[in-house]
């Protein structure tokens, strides 16, 4: 069994640039963070869990068929990455997006619609998608509280940051390895991941 989603990749290095220098200040003030990687920064459309193997082949067929073919035409669609928030009470710290949400609620509709459809992969109970990447996770035992108001600060005061261009022109099945360094992704690309 493998540990899979569908995402796009984040490969504008002045975005990464701009991610990795604010993950830099809220690092300084927790040390204990965990701070997601620059190559593993990604937006998950949908997040499938275990699965064999030998599905992977039937999740790329059918999202090259019906996502990458029919509704991103190998076109490059512009996202701007911008205002940093956070889930679970500072547990999960994202940074938005604003472009055509519309077309990335069509891709995750297709998504869920297709694999269920063919693969008989649950569909999310949420269904309207709020695009965002995550960038760190900070666990409530980690946290050092002496400085946890000044981060808090820090978060709220860059809620309207744009970090730059996010590009979409292609969506991927991913491969998630858990270790305890944190993951390592790879990519499929029709015979493996790599």
């Amino acid at each position: 069994m493998i540990r899979t989603f569908i995402a796009f990749k984040l490969n504008n290095e002045e975005t990464l640039s701009e991610i990795r220098n604010f993950t830099n200040r809220l690092n300084q003030n927790q040390k204990r963070i965990k701070i997601v990687k620059p190559e593993n920064i990604h937006l998950t459309v949908k997040f499938i869990g275990n699965i064999k193997e030998s599905m992977a082949p039937k999740i790329y067929d059918i999202l090259e068929r019906e996502v990458n073919k029919k509704m991103l035409h190998g076109d490059k669609h512009n996202y701007i990455l911008k205002g940093v928030g956070n889930f679970r009470n500072y547990g999960i710290i994202w940074i938005g997006m604003e472009g055509d949400i519309e077309l990335l609620q069509s891709v995750k509709d297709t998504v869920e619609e297709k694999l269920n459809e063919h693969l008989k992969i649950k569909k999310d109970k949420r269904r309207k998608f709020k695009p965002h990447i995550t960038i760190a996770r900070l666990k409530k035992d980690r946290r050092d509280y002496t400085s946890f108001d000044t981060f808090k600060r820090i978060i709220k005061e860059n809620r309207n940051k744009e970090f730059g261009e996010f590009l979409i022109k292609k969506i991927v099945l991913k491969k998630s390895d858990l270790t305890p360094k944190g993951p390592i992704y790879t990519t499929y690309n029709g015979k493996e991941f790599i």
